[in-house]
């Protein structure tokens, strides 16, 4: 990886990790429209990195390897089971100890139709998926050759892009993010990722209800 593919794709990368740290700040004003906003700058940024790896680099460096297909069956099988496990875990861990709480952010997904909700899965499970665990994950790679480093570097980067609806919201991602961090790692290929992420995210705020959770005023 390039000296200035690196540099430049990590700027993209920190600016989406934190960019939307903002709408912590004004959650009460949040909305559809904001949300959706949001959601046109993560292709952006997406389109952006790709642009600079068209330019720069080459595409095993946004982690988009060819596989034989028991790596695509087997990683996208096992790992959503490893995955959706681990989170439905940490979800009746938190319900039991404390509360399941709903941030502001996921409340305005929620609340809208199907086809909106399938929108904000195909993007954070193809954005956040491609920026941490195909193009950090490698870089980080390319630089350290540290396979347990690149996994904590591209977990972090997850964790902080979760971050911006809550410090609850990134604690209870983080087994998760871990798990998909160590199947990113097995089968080195960010499709399985990809496709993990977008099953459980299409099912998750396809079946929520708001119902079955509280929503702090301060999310």
């Amino acid at each position: 990886m390039s000296p200035l593919l690196l540099f430049l794709g990590t700027l993209i990368s920190v600016g989406l990790a934190t960019g939307g740290y903002y709408y912590r700040r004004r959650a009460e004003d949040l909305n559809w429209q904001r949300y959706r906003r949001g959601l046109a700058r993560n292709w952006i940024a997406l389109v952006a990195l790709a642009t600079l790896v068209g330019l720069r680099g080459t595409a095993k460096d946004l982690g988009l390897r060819p596989q034989p297909i028991g790596t695509f069956v087997d990683g996208t099988l096992f790992g959503f089971i490893a995955f959706a496990g681990t989170m439905i875990l940490v979800g009746l861990v938190f319900r039991f100890v404390d509360e399941l709480t709903l941030d502001r952010g996921s409340l305005v997904v929620i609340e809208q139709p199907r086809s909106r909700r399938l929108a904000v899965a195909l993007t954070g499970a193809t954005v956040e998926s491609i920026v941490f665990y195909g193009f950090v994950l490698e870089a980080i790679l390319s630089r350290t050759g540290e396979p347990l480093l690149a996994g904590v570097g591209a977990t972090a980067g997850l964790l902080l892009a979760r971050g911006r609806w809550g410090y609850r919201n990134a604690l209870q991602w983080l087994p998760g993010a871990l798990v998909l961090a160590g199947i990113a790692l097995w089968a080195r290929t960010v499709i399985v990722i990809v496709m993990i992420r977008f099953v459980y995210d299409s099912v998750t705020l396809l079946s929520a209800d708001t119902s079955d959770y509280t929503v702090p005023g301060d999310s």
